[in-house]
């Protein structure tokens, strides 16, 4: 049975069951964000008990590649902080995603955002 990519985007404060805001879906995209970059699903060697135990008590968060863009890299570590008062408003993330537009267009290999990089057609 193939593991759902949704359960290894569980939210640190679901996972403990602590009140939770609009930072838990920062959390996901900064997840969603190195998925679309890497191509993989994260934590995929463990089972989603082990993925949660491993997010919360170690910290663990996936591998970001060498070559990601600093802009990127900051984007994602920023939404997968631990304190969710620490991870920036999407007001923010969009505002840093836009700044950095022309060098994420110019610099990703193109295999990446291959979904964004082509404007959409209706078949």
């Amino acid at each position: 049975m193939e593991k759902s990519t949704s359960e290894n985007r569980i939210q640190l404060e679901m996972i403990q069951h602590r009140p939770y805001t609009q930072k838990v879906d920062v959390y996901s995209f900064g997840i969603v964000l190195w998925e679309l970059l890497t191509g993989m699903v994260p934590f995929q060697n463990m089972t989603a008990v082990q993925a949660a135990f491993a997010v919360v008590n170690r910290g663990v968060r996936p591998s970001i590649p060498n070559d990601c863009l600093p802009v990127l890299t900051n984007i994602m570590t920023r939404c997968w902080d631990a304190n969710p008062e620490v991870r920036p408003p999407f007001t923010e993330i969009v505002m840093m995603l836009e700044r950095a537009e022309a060098e994420i267009m110019n610099n990703i290999r193109k295999a990446r955002f291959r979904c964004c990089v082509q404007p959409m057609t209706i078949d």
